[in-house]
């Protein structure tokens, strides 16, 4: 399994993606209203934006499973590592508690 394919299998199969760009859009959101107006960036480059640190959120996870898996491992043993650890759902926790920025949110 690849990072694109960890990434597709977490998007389809938990909320990750979704929790974790309802926290980052705003705080994304907000540090650019702090801007100057002709600096501002527009809806799709915060996208753009919110999209690289999803990526590399994603990175970093592939990177922990990458040592902890065998280089040769098949989707299945992905799954199945994923499954046993309850990863989906630790990282489903993980994102309720994210926080950018501020501790005040």
């Amino acid at each position: 399994m690849n990072e694109d394919q960890l990434k597709a299998y977490l998007t389809k199969n938990s909320r990750v993606s979704d929790l974790f760009m309802d926290k980052c859009l705003p705080y994304l959101q907000a540090q650019n209203e702090e801007k100057a107006p002709a600096r501002r960036l527009n809806d799709t480059m915060l996208q753009r934006e919110a999209d690289k640190l999803f990526d590399e959120f994603i990175g970093n996870i592939y990177s922990r499973m990458t040592s902890q898996l065998p280089g040769s491992a098949t989707e299945d043993q992905w799954i199945s590592y994923m499954d046993n650890n309850d990863m989906l759902e630790g990282l489903e926790d993980s994102m309720s508690e994210l926080n950018f920025g501020s501790e005040e949110d």
